[in-house]
């Protein structure tokens, strides 16, 4: 998990009753203690006692803000707010208040639908410097019922933007490749081959890079888990090993990590049948497929000629794990492999949670404990970080 971190929410009008309460739960679900200041706008629409009962803090009434509480924060999010409030914030005195937050204040302004957002626009963008970062709604609303649609940045969106100004940024201009989730190998219209992979630990790969500051690229199957709406994740979905295979080796030359995830299909059908395959007659109930080879994406860019990334690869086993793990590692001329035995309980597919032993290229290994995808990702990152550094030193 993260250190404990602080951040101070500051939350303005409508907006109170659609964003508060799904924006403060994920964040004390990531492990941050929110301390929330309401508007009188936003006290008047829920009362004194919604934010506590949500956060387990006192509330704060805004802008009577104690100078402790900025002192003891490492960020401010202010969402939803008005343009006015939006543009209060930035002032003079409030620049000045800012500068006791330890990190970075990110504004999430609202708007009403009679407002102009093109105009408000405008008039923000000459408004902030220093530490005050915006976070527009790009085209997201919020219905508030009779009031309309709002024109604001979800609570997904806003989470996130508070989770990375909340981590540091070790990994702040560096390129990353992940991929994740199933492939799907269709036979006909109607039937593919798949496996049990949701993308779950992918995702989170991608999530705790972005956070960390890296511009990442997640090359993903037909997942049941989502990517995350951050503005350092560019998603791109394919359906099969082939197309997985095309989009990776199209940019990997390009980046400085490539962590290899996805539970990528080995086999693949020859043939694709136009036409659903109807039930046939004289076969004693057995359907025959005959099935070749797909592309090995890790063993393709470990044994590319020229430059390629500090290169990572999973290994899902079910035995064996460390022979298997480690002869992978040198066939594929992987910098490290992440292997977990998907037979142990919470170690597998569709779960939250993972064991991985991690095989380095200098032949140590780093056995972690079962813990949250999103810790086992940390992790990873860490331990990549510390083989990046390594290798440019060499």
């Amino acid at each position: 998990m993260l250190s404990l971190k602080r951040i101070l929410l500051i939350v303005d009008g409508p907006g109170v009753m659609t964003h508060t309460a799904p924006l403060v739960t994920s964040l004390l679900r990531q492990g941050v203690a929110v301390r929330v200041a309401l508007t009188e706008s936003a006290r008047l629409l829920v009362g004194d006692y919604f934010t506590t009962m949500l956060s387990g803090t006192p509330l704060v009434r805004f802008p009577d803000i104690p100078e402790k509480i900025l002192d003891d924060s490492d960020a401010v999010l202010a969402a939803p707010v008005s343009e006015k409030l939006a543009k209060t914030l930035c002032e003079d005195n409030w620049q000045a208040a800012w500068k006791r937050v330890k990190g970075p204040v990110v504004i999430v302004p609202a708007f009403l639908p009679q407002e102009d957002g093109a105009d408000i626009r405008k008039t923000l963008s000459s408004h902030g410097g220093g530490a005050v970062q915006w976070l527009m709604a790009d085209g997201e609303t919020t219905d508030m019922g009779s009031l309309g649609l709002l024109d604001v940045a979800s609570p997904a969106r806003c989470l996130e933007a508070a989770m990375t100004a909340l981590t540091k940024r070790d990994f702040a201009g560096k390129r990353v490749l992940i991929t994740a989730g199933p492939t799907a190998e269709d036979f006909d219209p109607v039937r593919f081959v798949t496996n049990r992979s949701t993308g779950r630990m992918g995702v989170a790969l991608a999530r705790m890079a972005a956070w960390r500051g890296a511009d990442v690229t997640i090359v993903h199957g037909p997942m049941s888990w989502p990517v995350p709406p951050h503005g350092g994740i560019h998603a791109c979905p394919v359906r099969n090993a082939q197309a997985m295979y095309d989009a990776v080796m199209a940019c990997v030359a390009e980046m400085d990590l490539a962590i290899l995830c996805a539970a990528v299909a080995d086999f693949t059908p020859i043939e694709y049948s136009n036409v659903k395959i109807k039930k046939q007659k004289n076969t004693d109930g057995v359907f025959s497929l005959k099935m070749k080879r797909t592309p090995d994406i890790l063993d393709s860019i470990g044994h590319a000629t020229g430059r390629h990334p500090f290169l990572v690869g999973f290994a899902a086993e079910s035995d064996h794990v460390q022979a298997y793990a480690q002869a992978k590692l040198e066939s594929k001329n992987c910098d490290m492999l992440c292997a977990n035995d998907v037979t142990k309980p919470g170690s597998g597919f569709a779960v939250g949670t993972n064991q991985v032993t991690v095989f380095k290229r200098d032949g140590s290994v780093v056995e972690l404990p079962q813990m949250s995808k999103e810790d086992v990702a940390r992790r990873i990152l860490d331990i990549a970080l510390e083989g990046m550094g390594r290798r440019a030193a060499n």
